[in-house]
């Protein structure tokens, strides 16, 4: 399928929704506890039965990271790959890919100028990163010497958590049939249906 980039002219907007906009930015960063609270209980269920098996209890004077830079380390990494992958997607959709980052309002973005998704694109590119830095993180954790499997688990919660807009993005356009268009514009789409 050729990639989409003029609305067709039997299209008409059905809904614009905004992740940034009034109150919804607050919302959702106290919404990005619960997607970071079912990757704590997953990467719980993982580490139990799979990961720990493969560790010797620790030694005194094992090399271990501060939490600071746990934390630190996870958010410069995760939240630039996490866009990248966005990126990926959009490129696998035929459109040409333009990163960004709105400061006053915390956010990094990747997003196509002028490019229309068809629905099941705009969920592609809206939960790859997720899937994607969730599986990468899974396999890193069986791989990585202990004293990294904190730094890991730390980037996938917070890619689950960072993940919220898109998670709320893919909920509302996933109830639009499959011939609907998206517009994704940084920190907002838009749905066309149709007339």
């Amino acid at each position: 399928m050729s990639s989409i980039h003029e609305l067709p002219p039997n299209y008409t907007e059905s809904l614009h929704h905004s992740l940034t906009e009034g109150k919804n930015l607050l919302w959702l960063n106290l919404a990005a506890l619960l997607p970071a609270a079912v990757m704590i209980l997953v990467l719980f269920g993982w580490w139990l039965p799979v990961v720990r098996a493969q560790f010797a209890p620790p030694a005194d004077g094992d090399f271990t990271l501060p939490v600071w830079l746990t934390v630190l380390a996870a958010l410069l990494i995760v939240l630039p790959l996490h866009e990248l992958i966005h990126g990926v997607a959009i490129q696998l959709c035929g459109h040409r890919a333009r990163y960004g980052m709105n400061l006053s309002k915390g956010v990094l973005y990747a997003t196509a100028d002028q490019a229309l998704f068809r629905r099941n694109e705009y969920l592609l590119v809206a939960l790859l990163p997720l899937v994607v830095i969730t599986l990468l993180g899974m396999a890193l954790l069986l791989m990585v010497p202990e004293w990294l499997v904190t730094a890991v688990s730390v980037a996938v919660i917070v890619n689950a958590g960072g993940a919220i807009g898109d998670l709320w993005a893919a909920a509302i356009v996933r109830r639009s049939p499959p011939e609907a268009l998206v517009r994704d514009e940084e920190d907002s789409f838009r749905v066309y249906m149709p007339r």
